[in-house]
């Protein structure tokens, strides 16, 4: 497991500055949530998708796995797929990238400099603004940054295509050249395969934008920055300029996606793979069935928690999230101080979750001992630990384990309700 990489959760509750408790979640969690794995772009992915289901043009292979050499001790409970990524003026440039980290708590497409071709690279066109000053970011994390110009680029994963999609390029040698103000916001820069922990991330969660109305009304974030010849100045920054959710630039399946990823028994296993599947009631194996819809916020993205007679206001479903992070000073912690937790036996656990629309369902979990996990063992169920946020539960990939997950995206209708919601 990687004790060096925290999960990419830039939100637009945190770009408000209205709830920096979840960035401090991630401080705490410094070996725990997220990160994963990734080699340098290379060539996998299969279409191929879990049980009985027929392959289709929205489905996408997810694999949980120990990630690349590069990182330390390898990934555990990490999804990542394969993407293909093609410069807009050529068609013909592109690129298979494998180890993309999967994210319901992010939106966006960010893939680290170092792992694209030259020529891939270079034909990317530099989002600017009306005076041609280069769109750059910086992506803020509790333990680390990452910081990298706007660029856009051709995505094309299962049968989806998004043309001309705003993303991010992290760690580009062509902007080394950091602000203070976006430096000071971590205790170090994850610019790297190996400081970030995969080749990248897709966030594909209820938002649209990674930023929202906050960067359109506020330029002093310090998240968007205009770059001149000199310097780089924090900005606001208009909705269709900021990096955007791939999802909303898709010609079909668009309002959402479904994860689908087998159940995995208390022992674990080495690999896991499943799928992910884009739109939410758009094609006969993406329907939402009988699964149960919870509404969340439409300025923050949570819902309520409650768990042995506390509500957790500021509660989360995240697939980038590597385990189940909550606070109970009953369960015991692990030594190595790492933030999870280590009973000595398997405890058998319950929350009940609420939406903003009322509906409330029980989901009974396990909490195991981390450090009992084997190395060999990338995908585990029973992964907790400490919860940074007093307020907050996160349902990271232990919660995906057998269930079908379903993340709609912000104003889309489906199910009777308007998203964002969650359903599983």
């Amino acid at each position: 497991m990687t004790g060096e990489m925290v999960s990419l959760r830039l939100s637009r509750e945190f770009l408000a500055a209205k709830l920096c408790a979840l960035l401090a979640l991630i401080a705490i969690l410094a070996l725990t949530a997220c990160g994963g794995g990734g080699g340098s772009g290379g060539n996998g992915g299969s279409t191929s998708t879990t049980g009985s289901q027929t392959a289709t043009n929205n489905v996408q292979a997810i694999v949980v796995d120990a990630g690349p050499p590069v990182i330390p001790g390898g990934a555990i409970n990490e999804p990542f797929v394969t993407i293909t990524v093609c410069a807009p003026n050529n068609p013909g440039n592109c690129q298979t990238i494998d180890h993309v980290l999967v994210d319901t708590g992010s939106w966006g497409l960010r893939l680290i400099s170092a792992v694209l071709t030259p020529a891939l690279a270079a034909a990317l066109p530099q989002t600017t603004d009306a005076n041609g000053n280069a769109i750059v970011e910086c992506t803020p994390f509790a333990d680390g940054y990452s910081w990298g110009p706007v660029k856009s680029a051709n995505l094309q994963i299962s049968g989806e295509t998004a043309t001309a999609l705003p993303m991010q390029v992290i760690g580009d040698a062509n902007f080394s050249s950091i602000p203070a103000s976006c430096s000071s916001q971590g205790q170090s820069s994850e610019d790297t395969v190996a400081t970030f922990g995969a080749n990248g991330v897709i966030g594909v969660g209820t938002f649209a934008q990674d930023c929202g109305l906050a960067c359109v009304q506020n330029a002093n974030l310090n998240v968007y920055y205009l770059c001149g010849a000199s310097s780089c100045q924090s900005t606001a920054l208009a909705l269709a300029k900021q990096v955007q959710n791939p999802v909303t630039y898709f010609a079909n399946d668009n309002n959402g996606v479904m994860i689908s990823l087998p159940a995995v028994s208390a022992s674990g296993a080495a690999t896991v793979t499943g799928s992910l599947i884009f739109g939410v009631g758009t094609q006969t194996n993406n329907g939402l069935g009988s699964a149960g819809i919870y509404t969340i916020s439409n300025s923050t993205g949570y819902f309520t928690v409650s768990y042995n007679g506390t509500s957790y206001p500021d509660s989360f479903i995240d697939s980038g999230s590597n385990g189940l992070f909550f606070n109970d000073s009953a369960i015991t912690q692990c030594s190595d101080n790492s933030g999870f937790y280590c009973p000595t036996s398997t405890l058998s656990l319950s929350a009940v979750n609420q939406g903003m629309n009322g509906n409330s369902g029980t989901v009974s979990f396990a909490v195991g001992n981390e450090a009992a996990i084997p190395g060999s063992i990338t995908a585990s169920p029973l992964l907790a630990g400490i919860n940074g946020d007093p307020a907050s539960f996160d349902w990271g990939l232990p919660f995906f384990y057998g269930r079908n997950v379903y993340s709609v995206i912000e104003g889309k209708s489906i199910g009777g309700a308007v998203g964002p919601y969650f359903a599983y």
